[in-house]
């Protein structure tokens, strides 16, 4: 990963808005993958490419994640 990992938020499903912080400003956030998730609904949520999670998580198969997981998200959600 790169050198912006080091401020790093753990969210869960509650406290997403809140720790997104002011609109535009982008960041690493860590989102721990609940059951029901998928890559796309969870790409959908915080405004990113399925594409993406999978490069910024070495994810060679996105059709297979695991609840309890986390996953490293830039976003300015």
């Amino acid at each position: 990963m790169n050198e912006e990992l080091k401020n790093v938020q753990t969210i869960n499903d509650g406290e997403m808005s809140e720790a997104a912080g002011g609109a535009g400003r982008a960041r690493w956030i860590t989102y721990t993958i609940q059951r029901g998730d998928t890559l796309i609904k969870i790409a959908n949520r915080f405004g990113v490419s399925v594409a993406n999670l999978c490069q910024w998580n070495a994810i060679a198969d996105p059709d297979f994640i695991v609840a309890g997981h986390r996953l490293s998200i830039y976003t300015s959600r």
